[in-house]
């Protein structure tokens, strides 16, 4: 396939000498970008201005895909790292193309099914790669040097992942898209199946978002965050009303307590607590028998906030309830449920990016677990 050829009519073409950037982590994203020559560099900076190279792409591959189906800023900066042709195209243009144009049409489906076979080949080769980085792990002759090694291995399997999952599982989500709309006409059958297609995708592609933020977060501390003045009440209801009908099933009764009534604003980001609630939350829901309850709290002590969300579950033995926050950990129990032990690694980076600390007790009266972290007034 010739990319100048097959795309040329319907694009723009830019020309980058090495070290420019096509665009910055934050940019507005309203362009996909097509390599015809050259070779780019996925990278994402640390507030020291170090970059942590994600992964590359090569002549043929598409840059920015995300950006046909998503308004949101990009997520990481690209950069030519030589001599650098590409060809670009605007959303409208894109799509206005697929609905009037079957010539574009074809030139897409084509495109697309030459990066999945691509992409087929890169985790045959990532497979290879990460056997080697274990066979380096059971080298490793110390207890410091396994320790090094498992560090230097878990940084590297994120770069792994970010680079050859997130560029596929964009790709399927993009070439979905195309299917539906192609084809308004889809049998129910078809829809249903495309649907779930799109929620497998936007899980895995859940995973690779969480991984990246447990990353810039441990990387970036408080400079990661957005902060802004924000009710914390109102925070935790919402996120207890949004989840209440997720136990109406098992008949969990869920709730929620204000237990002071000297509760000011706080400075927080509002989307990464949102999600530490909805993650603590959802654990519950998944250990959490039958007819049982999860209260969640909010009360002051000096000048700190406390939030709790307390189970009537199995609970979490006391050697364990350290380790659990750590990166792909799960108790023997998290282990039958689904879930990749990352949720309450992110719960930690994001509480204490935020000044406050977390952690894990027996519930009330001896019965399940309690999660309680704390959030600065000030």
């Amino acid at each position: 396939m010739s990319v100048d050829t097959d795309w040329g009519q319907y694009t723009l073409a830019v020309t980058l000498e090495p070290s420019e950037y096509i665009f910055r982590e934050g940019d507005p994203a309203n362009s996909l970008y097509i390599l015809a020559y050259g070779r780019v560099a996925i990278m994402k900076e640390n507030p020291d201005g170090e970059a942590l190279v994600l992964g590359y792409r090569d002549p043929g591959e598409l840059v920015g895909e995300i950006a046909l189906l998503s308004d949101s800023p990009r997520t990481a900066s690209v950069m030519a790292i030589e001599p650098t042709r590409l060809l670009t195209i605007s959303r409208e243009d894109f799509w206005h193309g697929m609905h009037e144009d079957p010539t574009f049409q074809e030139t897409v489906i084509h495109t697309l099914i030459d990066q999945l076979l691509e992409a087929d080949k890169s985790r045959v080769t990532a497979a290879s790669w990460e056997r080697e980085l274990f066979d380096r792990l059971g080298s490793a002759s110390s207890e410091s040097a396994q320790l090094a090694e498992l560090l230097r291995l878990r940084q590297e399997t994120t770069r792994f992942i970010v680079h050859d999952l997130r560029n596929p599982m964009n790709l399927i989500m993009t070439a979905l898209s195309v299917i539906e709309m192609t084809n308004s006409d889809l049998p129910e059958d078809s829809q249903r199946f495309i649907n779930m297609a799109k929620g497998g995708v936007r899980r895995m592609l859940s995973l690779v978002d969480a991984m990246l933020d447990v990353e810039k977060l441990e990387t970036e501390g408080s400079e990661a965050l957005n902060l802004a003045e924000e009710d914390i009440v109102a925070v935790v209801s919402e996120v207890v009303e949004r989840t209440k009908p997720l136990g109406w099933g098992n008949k969990i009764d869920l709730s929620l307590e204000v237990l002071a009534d000297d509760i000011p604003p706080i400075q927080i980001d509002r989307g990464r607590i949102d999600r530490v609630l909805t993650n603590l939350t959802d654990n519950a829901l998944k250990f959490t028998p039958p007819e049982g309850a999860i209260t969640l709290s909010v009360d002051r002590d000096g000048d700190m906030i406390l939030i709790t969300v307390n189970d009537t579950g199995a609970g979490i033995p006391a050697d364990e309830r350290e380790r659990i926050f750590d990166r792909f950990v799960q108790t023997e129990e998290g282990r039958k449920a689904s879930g990749f032990g990352l949720g309450l690694a992110f719960c930690r980076k994001a509480v204490v990016s935020h000044g406050g600390q977390i952690w894990a007790d027996e519930g009330d009266n001896g019965i399940g677990t309690k999660f309680t972290f704390t959030l600065p007034i000030n």
